[in-house]
């Protein structure tokens, strides 16, 4: 595939733009730039980068849905409650943490590629709260069914089909992606659910430290 210098840089600058914004506007060392923009560039020459919501990126249209899901404008203030989830502080997350809570990271993810096995392939770095499981694509305001299935999946392999197990869903501070997850959660008849406002940022700021992280696996494909 012959790439013209002026599109490649174009391609260069919005695959930056897009990871800076998902590190929350964090200045990239240039080793992570480097690795980054290396397979977000190999991603889209391969024609699988953009492989995300349909309505991820759309900036045009209603801001929820009929079920009042929000879809779009992700971050910015959120309520003081999600429907279907009690709120609660970092210390009440601590408690939970330490009773052996599932903890649920819903932070967006938007470029990415999964494997015949099951495994995301991905062009950045996530940092998450000790313990807690990455579900990259269950927060959007309208979801996929492979996305549908993946969150449900997920959960009753994490919780063992038990609606009772405590679950804690989080993303980052002023993020509605943890809002509509929690929402969703609920509808799916969890019954001890918590949300965490603040996320990794309350977290970090905090004091405490953070881990990397990878998605939780898809289920393998069947040839």
């Amino acid at each position: 595939m012959l790439v013209f210098p002026e599109v490649w840089h174009a391609i260069e600058a919005r695959l930056e733009t897009t990871i800076r914004q998902n590190e929350g506007g964090d200045k990239l060392s240039i080793g992570r730039r480097s690795r980054r923009l290396m397979l977000g560039t190999a991603l889209v020459l391969a024609g699988g980068i953009w492989v995300g919501t349909p309505g991820a990126w759309a900036e045009e249209g209603p801001l929820f849905d009929g079920q009042g899901y929000r879809l779009k404008d992700y971050r910015a203030p959120v309520p003081a409650e999600a429907p279907g989830a009690r709120t609660i502080t970092l210390s009440e997350l601590q408690a939970l943490q330490s009773e052996g809570a599932v903890l649920l990271d819903v932070m967006g993810l938007r470029q990415f590629e999964i494997g015949q096995d099951g495994v995301w392939i991905t062009p950045e770095d996530h940092l998450t709260i000790p313990g807690a499981i990455w579900l990259p694509v269950v927060g959007w305001g309208k979801l996929e069914e492979w996305q549908q299935a993946y969150l449900e999946q997920g959960l009753a392999r994490l919780t063992e089909g038990d609606l009772a197990t405590k679950i804690v869903v989080f993303c980052k501070l002023d993020c509605w992606l943890s809002w509509n997850a929690a929402q969703r959660i609920s509808a799916l008849g969890y019954r001890q659910l918590y949300w965490f406002p603040p996320g990794v940022d309350g977290w970090s700021d905090a004091g405490l430290k953070l881990v990397l992280t990878t998605p939780l696996p898809r289920p393998p494909m069947r040839e």
